[in-house]
């Protein structure tokens, strides 16, 4: 019987150590998974802005080709006259 009190005093000790232990992993496996589901839609907004830019930069590309072009037919042109 003794031997029984004796665990349960220890086991007491130990639960009074561990339980904050727990509730801290707890509040930071809480606070993480918040973090990273920001971090998701985060990366979403990224990706889509990266879609625009890119086609900017294509309709850039594009505009600019056709400068060129325009530019070396009125070079041609003058060219000519």
């Amino acid at each position: 019987m003794a031997k029984a009190v004796i665990n349960i005093v220890d086991y007491n000790k130990i639960y009074k150590k561990v339980k904050p232990l727990m509730e801290y992993a707890d509040a930071a496996r809480k606070l993480a998974n918040e973090m990273t589901d920001k971090l998701k839609i985060g990366q979403e907004k990224i990706s889509v802005i990266v879609e625009k830019v890119d086609g900017l930069k294509r309709q850039l590309d594009a505009a600019i080709a056709k400068k060129e072009a325009v530019e070396d037919d009125a070079n041609r042109l003058i060219l000519n006259l």
